[in-house]
């Protein structure tokens, strides 16, 4: 899974991070507090997009794991939480198990 970057920061050109512990690091290199969060990919413009999540060069990719015997379930799971069509199912789905999501991000 791609993973787009929480942080933009601008100091003479923009900086990414992604995580908050790279946020204070880059942070105290750079000297600077202007920081912009990302609260979704809908926020960033297409360039953006591109250069921090899309492009094979330069983007960061996180393993999804799943037990095998699990497998058909996790794809149905993930077809319900990212599917264009499903923002009913997964808004019942969130407000009834999202208690229970167990990420390691």
């Amino acid at each position: 899974v791609a993973l787009p970057p929480l942080y933009r920061i601008r100091k003479g050109k923009d900086y990414y991070v992604y995580s908050d512990e790279e946020l204070k690091v880059a942070v105290e290199k750079l000297g600077t507090s202007n920081v912009t969060r990302f609260k979704g990919l809908g926020e960033m413009s297409p360039e953006q997009l591109w250069e921090t999540t899309l492009n094979p060069d330069t983007r960061r990719l996180l393993p999804i794991l799943t037990r095998p015997i699990a497998l058909e379930q996790t794809i149905k799971t993930m077809d319900m939480l990212m599917g264009k069509s499903e923002s009913s199912a997964r808004r019942v789905w969130l407000e009834e198990r999202g208690n229970e999501v167990e990420a390691d991000i």
